[in-house]
């Protein structure tokens, strides 16, 4: 029977055993990384059971073979050198997707009634913008907003998803804000794979005791309760406010909790958010977890750009490693007879092999006369392999870019741009932009459901302007990564203009893609007046009832 106060609770020890290997690879921990793989952590949770026995699957059931994993003898001096590849992916990938601040933008609907007066090619001229697009622009378009996204996207590339919450304090913003929680700190629930509530914690070390805040969302609700536990076990409820760091959160119980005898003030605070909406929404990396597709809810979570190349990584690590030490070895070092030196320590203690001594006393029996006094100095100089080593580390990078679906460029490899045309440029970027879109398609939908939840409980908590109607989700737009060359875009609109192989407003778009529909209508109707039009528009005659249709044979 599972220990039902273990934290994190089974099954999700399995995947948080894997959190703390990412997380390992990620931090550039090389300690844990070695206790991981060499076997001696107690933390490493099995995958399967096979005959009753319980094994790890993966890279931590071939231990064997992990450079990092392998055992130290004793007052062994062995270099181990970690290059930090994983950190420097995550972050690429969180700088592809957020660099730039992407835009959330309500689109005009399709059936939006003419009104009286208006013509079509009025309506195509008016901007229109939706009642709640400023607040929320001044929601997400702050600075702040912008820096967390881009935590939220490193948090998500190395631990394969990342928890977005709707946040509010009005002791320090006038308005709600977003705030990211890694995978690590998250208890999710998925009901076909869709997030309908999720535990979100944040961890408070006091010597051996470890204090939780736990969040428990749900759709129209969060509970905040404070637990007071181990680093293996989540422990027992104590009052919210028996931390500092959580006291103000004792502001928030409703008069209800208040009106009780004393005493009896419930450990738990409970709120409502204003909104049928859950207040958090997960950011997916990629998936699937290869190894996780059959395993319950496991199979929902995403995958980490790391998870799959940790045996790669190993070898850079190895790969790098052994070029220092050849960079060690490589420090010139003179031979002398013994009587030139000068000796420490008493007959029978023996000696230490101190790497960066210049000196070193010979063997006597190695050469000959030497211990007489009489031998000669000789220079031991060993060589730095440079090549071969950067050679190798660079071929295990283009492993990690292939599989990863990276460009090569991205991760530093025949960086020439001197040599190569622009076009050949935006062609080596190719493939992390196609990765980036598929990235983007999981950020779209969970930033689109964020700002709807965002609206309400900021209007719930702040008050405001009427949000008008938020039954349908705002558009999320990325920047490209690689910026289109605009004398090719031009070069193209023309070549299409002379074909008659696109209409004016294609062509406009072409050459504009962040542009909305009411920005490319206005430009093409600018355009068409310079050029001059043929013939009356139909859409131009006014109408007196908007519910009235114009004849198409209308002159």
């Amino acid at each position: 029977m599972a220990d039902a106060t273990a934290w994190p609770p089974a099954p999700w020890d399995i995947a948080f055993a894997r959190f703390r290997e990412l997380d390992a690879w990620w931090a550039g921990n090389a300690v844990t990384l070695a206790e991981i793989y060499s076997g001696t952590t107690a933390s490493v949770a099995p995958t399967h059971t096979i005959g009753g026995q319980r094994y790890r699957g993966g890279v931590l059931g071939s231990l064997s073979k992990m450079f990092l994993g392998q055992p130290i003898v004793e007052n062994e001096k062995r270099m181990r050198m970690h290059l930090p590849l994983a950190a420097d992916l995550c972050t690429l990938s969180a700088d592809l997707l957020f660099g730039e601040s992407p835009q959330i933008l309500f689109r005009k609907p399709d059936d939006l009634p003419l009104q009286e007066g208006d013509t079509r090619a009025s309506r195509k001229r008016q901007k229109w913008v939706h009642p709640a697009q400023a607040r929320l622009d001044e929601i997400i378009g702050a600075d702040e907003a912008h820096a967390e996204l881009l935590l939220a996207g490193e948090y998500s590339a190395a631990l394969g998803g990342a928890y977005l919450a709707v946040a509010w304090d009005p002791a320090v913003s006038e308005h709600v804000f977003p705030k990211a929680y890694a995978a690590d700190t998250a208890i999710p629930t998925f009901r076909h794979g869709r997030l309908i509530g999720v535990k979100l914690w944040s961890e408070y070390h006091d010597g051996s005791e470890v204090f939780r805040l736990v969040e428990e969302h749900k759709p129209g609700s969060i509970e905040y309760t404070l637990y007071r536990g181990t680093t293996r076990d989540i422990g027992t409820p104590v009052q919210i406010d028996t931390r500092p760091e959580t006291a103000h959160y004792a502001t928030m119980r409703t008069l209800a909790d208040l009106d009780v005898a004393e005493g009896a003030l419930p450990e738990t605070v409970k709120i409502g958010t204003g909104t049928p909406r859950l207040a958090v929404t997960y950011l997916k990396n990629a998936s699937p977890v290869r190894d996780w597709r059959k395993l319950g809810e496991l199979s929902y979570l995403g995958r980490s750009d790391l998870d799959g190349i940790q045996d790669v990584l190993d070898k850079v690590d190895f790969a790098w490693t052994s070029l220092m030490r050849d960079v060690e070895n490589g420090q010139g070092r003179l031979v002398v007879p013994e009587d030139m030196l000068e000796l420490s320590g008493k007959p029978g203690q023996g000696a230490n092999f101190d790497v960066y001594r210049q000196v070193f006393t010979p063997v006597s029996g190695t050469l000959g006369k030497a211990a007489d006094g009489n031998g000669p100095m000789s220079i031991v100089q060993f060589a730095i392999r440079v090549e071969e080593h950067l050679a190798v580390i660079e071929g295990l990078k283009k492993e990690i870019a292939s599989a990863l679906g990276y460009s090569e460029a991205h991760l530093g490899l025949d960086n020439v741009a001197g040599t190569r045309t622009a076009t050949e440029i935006d062609a080596d970027l190719s493939d992390s932009e196609r990765t980036r879109d598929k990235k983007a398609l999981h950020a779209k939908a969970a930033l689109a459901r964020w700002s709807l939840a965002a609206l309400e409980i900021d209007k719930a908590v702040f008050g405001g302007d009427d949000l008008g109607d938020l039954s349908q989700p705002p558009a999320v737009e990325f920047a490209p990564v690689s910026q289109a060359d605009p004398e090719k875009l031009a070069r193209t609109a023309q070549l299409l203009d002379a074909a008659r192989a696109a209409s004016r407003k294609e062509i406009v778009r072409s050459i504009h893609p962040d542009w909305d529909e009411d920005e490319i209508d206005a430009e093409v109707e600018l355009i068409q007046q310079e050029l001059g039009t043929p013939a009356p528009n139909p859409e131009d005659i006014t109408v007196d009832d908007p519910q009235e249709e114009v004849p198409t044979d209308a002159v």
